[in-house]
């Protein structure tokens, strides 16, 4: 409608959808085009910028040299006149027919043609339907902003669907919607005409899917022409780069790649569908991290709290819904230096960690846990609250092997996930002095362990060191053990790295020992 009145457009940003900027730059294009002059616009997959260019081309640019273009599928979409079509004909004034069964959407389109530039913006309900998906499935509830209980959008009728088949309620106070799930689904026969909400389809269909009720769907069939096949797409839980199938997969736990979620963008930039409140910022006071830590936590509504340090590269699992056993779920870490050539002091840190890492897994895998990372853990909010007071907050450090020795002691249960994509990026120390400050940080709490796994290991840790100093033979015990420990999580180190750290790790063990137990105050 700006393009058609000759009024500025509207500003776009990057988390914006694919369709609104695609169809932004090339009405931008169009405006800077000279008569006469070839111009190709290239639309990705985006139907919609499609339809309304085609008709907008016709009626304002008649006869010019503009070639549409796109992605494979959109050139195989069918041809036939669509909704948008319609509707971007009644934007250009052209004179449409009312039919008896119009569809919401061209209702909408006549009334922005009548009531432009007055006509406010409003959030998609389409785009809601996979929060209601997603209640529906796993209970709760949420706030939506900016969907409004007036709204001419005909996919408004997801909140009827979903009372009426999923027990899930909707309320509407001061422009915000309140999606509950207030009781269980009955499991009867569910006959649901999409005739005039198309989109809703693989929401519903995957919630029915999930809830075990069986589903009748009438007015679907085009839907074979989307930007995939949806209803094979549904069957067979594949995205096959359409950003519903993508979305409504993720919400009911189906596995959808990092590369697959990238087609998202095209609607709905930011959807990142979680079982895990994030929450950053909590002022700790002056009275340090576990007072900070327990203020997030005691914050936090979830089920489970995905703990990091400030200063790490997330994980990519972070990005899309996981599914979660366990009261403590022990993730891996993996030390990077941000140069491209790390110093002596960063190499010798990134070979110590993998030993570190290696040790940490393997004993946790063995039900005979020995350590574990506040920068990567998720732990079960309850299971967290339950062993708050077992945290020792009067030592500035130790919190998560505090936690471990809490979990094992009252028999919760114990699980780890070591994959690549739930492990976190940490930073080696880049001066011998930060380097020695957190080692003796970290050897300050030694004496207050009091689990039986980690006694053992750190005695035995201490007594190899020591028996490296009064017999410097014993490392050729001591380092094939280490270096296989080290080679097993990164492969690329080099053994003299590995031996030299082999050399001087009794050296900066006794240090941080003795710097550790002496030391009040970080």
């Amino acid at each position: 409608m700006q393009a058609i009145h000759g009024d500025p457009l509207m500003r776009v940003s990057s988390d914006m959808p694919d369709d609104v900027i695609l169809l932004h730059d090339a009405l931008e294009a169009l405006r800077a085009h000279k008569k006469g002059e070839p111009l190709t616009l290239y639309l990705k997959n985006c139907g919609t910028a499609l339809r309304f260019l085609q008709v907008h081309l016709a009626k304002c640019y008649p006869g010019e040299p503009i070639t549409l273009t796109g992605d494979p599928r959109l050139m195989e979409r069918d041809g036939k006149p669509t909704s948008q079509i319609t509707s971007a004909k009644i934007l250009h004034g052209e004179e449409v027919p009312v039919e008896n069964d119009e569809s919401p959407y061209i209702t909408l389109s006549r009334r922005i043609a009548e009531a432009y530039p007055n006509v406010e913006l409003e959030a998609d309900w389409s785009s809601a339907a996979f929060w209601y998906e997603y209640i529906a499935i796993h209970g709760g509830e949420l706030i939506l902003e900016g969907l409004r209980e007036d709204s001419l959008l005909g996919d408004k009728i997801v909140a009827v669907i979903y009372a009426e088949h999923f027990g899930v309620q909707t309320s509407f106070s001061n422009g915000r919607v309140l999606v509950k799930s207030y009781q269980c689904p009955r499991k009867v026969l569910s006959s649901i005409d999409f005739s005039h909400c198309p989109d809703l389809y693989p929401a519903v269909a995957l919630t029915c899917e999930k809830l075990g009720i069986e589903l009748k769907a009438t007015g679907i069939d085009n839907l074979r022409h989307k930007e995939s096949d949806r209803l094979e797409a549904v069957r067979l839980h594949e995205v096959r780069n359409d950003h519903r199938m993508a979305m409504a997969l993720m919400c009911a736990d189906y596995p959808v790649s990092i590369e697959d979620q990238a087609c998202i963008a095209k609607s709905y930039p930011n959807f990142v569908p979680q079982h895990i409140t994030p929450i950053k910022g909590v002022n700790d006071e002056g009275k340090g991290k576990k007072f900070a830590l327990s203020k997030l936590i005691h914050a936090a509504t979830s089920e489970y709290v995905w703990l990091h340090d400030d200063d790490i590269v997330l994980p990519e699992a972070t990005q899309k819904a996981v599914v979660l056993e366990g009261d403590l779920i022990i993730l891996p870490l993996r030390m990077k230096s941000e140069s491209p050539k790390p110093s002596l002091l960063e190499k010798l840190q990134i070979a110590e960690y993998a030993a570190i890492q290696e040790l940490t897994m393997r004993s946790a895998k063995k039900d005979q846990a020995v350590m574990c990372s506040g920068a990567n853990l998720i732990v079960k909010r309850a299971v967290w609250l339950e062993c708050e007071k077992d945290l020792h907050f009067e030592i500035p450090s130790g919190d998560d092997m505090f936690l471990l020795e809490a979990v094992k002691r009252k028999g919760n249960k114990l699980t780890v996930i070591d994959e690549p994509a739930y492990t976190a990026i940490v930073r080696p120390q880049t001066s011998w002095k930060a380097f020695f400050r957190q080692r003796m940080r970290w050897a300050g709490k030694a004496p207050h362990y009091t689990d039986r796994d980690i006694l053992r290991c750190g005695r035995w840790v201490v007594f190899a060191n020591i028996l490296q100093f009064l017999c410097p033979l014993i490392i050729l015990i001591k380092f094939p053990i280490e270096w296989s420990l080290i080679k097993a999580r990164e492969p690329q180190i080099k053994w003299y790295v590995a031996l030299l750290l082999e050399i001087l790790y009794p050296f900066y063990l006794l240090i941080s020992l003795i710097g550790g137990l002496f030391r009040k105050s970080w």
